[in-house]
């Protein structure tokens, strides 16, 4: 790797991902909490999800998502 260019991301690469999440994203938003360290989403959540796409197995990507369980001060 260039030591030059450390860790940072290409900016192509970076805009291309963006278009592609766009373009896939179903408009669901997950809500949930974590208990003991595990995400556990809310029934409605779920339900939407199954009236969405009745046919498929449930699971999930959370993108830019933080589960922390400790609330963050901004």
């Amino acid at each position: 790797m260039d030591e030059n260019k450390g860790y940072r991301a290409d900016p192509k690469k970076a805009k291309d991902a963006a278009r592609l999440l766009q373009e896939i994203r179903t408009g669901i938003v997950l809500t949930g909490r974590v208990v003991n360290g595990k995400v556990e989403l809310d029934q409605a959540s779920v339900d939407e999800v199954s009236r969405r796409f009745p046919d498929a197995e449930v699971s999930f990507v959370a993108v830019n998502a933080p589960f922390d369980p400790q609330p963050s001060a901004v």
